[in-house]
């Protein structure tokens, strides 16, 4: 993936060379010009969404985006090969330092965009309002627990017909910030999970190659299930009423609303702003992960300057997370959160 990303990387230094110049125009105040993102894929369906919408209110822009990763974002970004990257997780102290020779004294800085939500997703038509613990699910991902009508999940759910039928966990081979999110989960319950971002070696059940074959996966295999994103669940499956410390809860817009109004905001190296879920244990549906974007402080020149504010505000501001949230499934970071991006991101090309 990386060696793939950086090739990839490689090949846009001559257009964006090409892309400063006709950035720039010499004169007045229109927002205009191509940019030039690079960074992760799960913001790939999101800022399809933003980017409709940006141009739409600009017309002489353009965004060419390649989701070569996370990591190859930041890179691009620091030696001037992209003008924002979308990342999985905030800029690093490392990271804004190793950005000033392409983005200025004060370097690059991050703000979040967009909640991800992840919902368990099973494939069994008989069985509604089905309930699970971290313990419970963690012994299904880890083997322990091989069939729906393991005592351990009747116990759980009383009044539901579980069938004798094989449990198949479903699970992408791809390093992702989502399976990092399950995994936390799931530790919460096991406290010998391996979190991180890929599968621990030995988790039950059936690889795909990446997470955007889970769902045709679980489609296909009768009795599967899936950690998930919201938007690829959908109407398509059911999802399990997840256990966050107050009782069972089913993933919808209300309980997830509820969850990330109480998310924590704070302060980043080199301005950067964070946004974080609350201890286990609040009210809502906590089971999510926040995507960031990361952009220069300052650009070559003031065309350049103004047209990633253009971009960025657009990002954060109630027409560009409409847009996120009806057209790609994501939910939106809390007011807090997006008005302190939204001012950050006005600064850019200004003295701090």
């Amino acid at each position: 993936m990386r060696s793939r990303g950086i090739r990839s990387v490689a090949t846009l230094t001559a257009l964006c060379a090409a892309l400063a110049a006709c950035s720039a125009p010499s004169g007045g105040t229109a927002v205009r010009g191509p940019l030039t993102a690079v960074g992760t894929g799960i913001q790939g369906s999101a800022i399809s969404a933003w980017r409709n919408g940006w141009v739409k209110d600009f017309p002489e822009t353009s965004l060419n985006f390649s989701p070569d990763g996370s990591r190859v974002g930041i890179d691009a970004l620091s030696t001037g090969q992209a003008y924002f990257a979308p990342i999985d997780v905030p800029l690093t102290a490392e990271d804004i330092a190793r950005s000033r020779q392409a983005c200025g004294p004060d370097g690059a800085f991050s703000v979040p965009v967009a909640v991800i939500p992840l919902g368990v997703a099973f494939n069994l038509p008989s069985v509604k309002n089905l309930k699970l613990t971290p313990e419970v699910l963690g012994a299904i991902f880890s083997g322990q627990v091989t069939s729906w009508d393991d005592p351990a999940i009747a116990l759980l759910n009383p009044a539901a017909n579980l069938p004798d039928q094989a449990i198949v966990p479903v699970r992408a081979k791809e390093k992702s910030v989502l399976t990092r999110t399950a995994t936390d989960y799931l530790a919460q319950g096991h406290s010998a999970w391996q979190t991180g971002l890929e599968w621990p070696a030995g988790a039950a059940g059936e690889e795909v190659r990446k997470y955007s074959d889970v769902a045709s996966k679980l489609d296909d295999t009768a009795g599967s299930i899936a950690f998930l994103e919201k938007a690829s669940i959908g109407s398509r499956f059911d999802t399990v009423l997840l256990d966050f410390g107050r009782g069972f809860v089913r993933m919808n817009d209300d309980a997830l609303a509820q969850s990330i109004s109480s998310g924590t905001v704070g302060a980043g190296p080199g301005g950067s702003v964070t946004f974080t879920p609350a201890s286990a244990g609040g009210d809502g549906y906590r089971l999510w992960t926040v995507t960031y974007q990361a952009f220069c402080s300052e650009y070559s020149n003031e065309a350049l300057n103004r047209l990633v504010r253009s971009w960025g505000s657009f990002v954060v501001g109630d027409g560009g997370q409409g847009n996120s949230t009806y057209f790609a499934g994501v939910s939106s970071p809390n007011g807090k959160a997006l008005n302190q991006a939204k001012d950050r991101i006005e600064e850019i090309g200004s003295a701090r």
